[in-house]
């Protein structure tokens, strides 16, 4: 079974960039194969790690559900689906990502999302690492996209809302069916005094520090002119990158 990370957290805070880092390290440095989740209504994993996207699962829904009644003899609504599903991964080296898209529409989704959902599960096996870039709400978490959870990373940064946001997905999660199995927090945009006092009034939540994810002009640089970090070799955020999944690998703190 995959490990899973998901990184969470207020828009604005650099899930989507930490995603992206996260996925180039194991790119770098795993065994087997990666799947990129991508669960933010935003849809800019695809653009940071430089993959074009064709088609989302959202794309997907709505077609099957508009042609659902006029699938030819002999095609079950199942094959039809699990058919489409495989054409909305975007492929390249070592690396498969999974656009979720645009959210539902009016229409009833119950068969398709139990579909998808067991797509999700089946998927897995087939990778070392899952990495999802998760909306602040975990509606996809809520809906078991992923069934378990090894690592969930809220990220804060300056604005005060991204740690009133920080409470609201813990006290979420707390009530999520899902196997969470370590909560963790990663500063972005901070000082290291600023992420001491935001850690204090977070101590409660229980969250592991990561530590404070540096600027690196680098990655803002290949941002701006749309260049996949892939193309990133080094750097202060890759190496800090580096120091958390190092630390995500080590046995949980003693309490």
């Amino acid at each position: 079974m995959a490990r899973v990370i998901v990184v969470t957290g207020k828009g604005g805070t650099g899930k989507t960039v930490a995603s992206a880092l996260i996925v180039k390290h194991l790119k770098e440095h795993a065994r087997g194969p990666i799947l990129a989740l991508d669960a933010d209504p935003d849809c800019d994993l695809g653009s940071v790690l430089g993959l074009k996207v064709e088609s989302t699962i959202g794309d997907l829904r709505e077609d099957t559900l508009k042609r659902i009644k006029d699938l030819p003899a002999g095609l079950s609504k199942t094959s039809y689906i699990e058919a489409g599903l495989h054409q909305v991964i975007t492929e390249a080296e070592k690396v498969d990502l999974i656009t979720m898209g645009r959210a539902e529409g009016p229409g009833c989704y119950c068969y398709i999302n139990s579909i998808l959902r067991k797509f999700a599960d089946d998927l897995q096996a087939a990778y070392e690492w899952v990495v999802m870039d998760n909306e602040a709400g975990l509606e996809h978490l809520s809906r078991r996209t992923a069934s378990h959870v090894d690592h969930l990373i809220v990220m804060v940064s300056r604005d005060p809302l991204s740690v009133d946001c920080a409470e609201r997905i813990v006290t979420l999660v707390s009530d999520l069916k899902n196997d969470v199995r370590r909560k963790h927090v990663l500063f972005n945009g901070v000082d290291e005094a600023r992420a001491a006092a935001i850690e204090a009034r977070i101590a409660p939540l229980g969250l592991e520090r990561l530590g404070v994810l540096p600027f690196d002009p680098a990655v803002e640089t290949c941002v701006g002119e749309r260049r996949s970090l892939f193309e990133l070799h080094t750097g202060p955020a890759a190496a800090r990158i580096a120091e958390i999944m190092r630390k995500m690998e080590e046995p949980k703190p003693c309490k």
